[in-house]
């Protein structure tokens, strides 16, 4: 019987934990949001050259309804109130076609990966779920 409630506890402790590690519902797409700034040592240029690839890979690896948008930041100047497009924040968003799993990483995956790595660093990361309601 000992044996028994130790088994049946594992399982319990077991389930929660995969619970806590399978992805959350979602009605409509994921998407990944990020802030990302360009480095000292990076360029604008460079970090979407990055882009590029990552779009490439994406559609090479079957993902045709993924969605890949970078656009820079609009910054506002506190003193004289203007706006402008900043040449070192950039704001992406990847809606993903589906809720599978990505494809398995690869050569071309960790070459783009570097490029934003040479040029950028990721300020601020979210996933999020766009309600179908809001994709038309």
């Amino acid at each position: 019987m000992r044996k028994l409630t130790l088994a049946f506890g594992f399982l319990i402790s077991s389930a929660s934990l995969f619970a806590q590690n399978a992805p959350l519902a979602c009605d409509g797409r994921r998407a990944t949001v990020r802030i990302s700034e360009i480095t000292s040592s990076g360029t604008a240029m460079g970090f979407m050259d990055a882009v590029a690839a990552h779009r490439a890979w994406v559609v090479s690896h079957g993902m045709t309804k993924d969605e890949i948008t970078t656009v820079p930041v609009i910054v506002r100047d506190e003193k004289t109130h203007t706006r402008s497009y900043s040449d070192k924040q950039f704001w992406s968003i990847h809606i993903h076609g589906s809720n599978d799993p990505e494809p398995k990483h690869d050569a071309a995956y960790d070459a783009f990966v570097k490029m934003y790595r040479d040029n950028s660093d990721i300020k601020s990361a979210y996933d999020i779920c766009l309600p179908n309601y809001s994709l038309k």
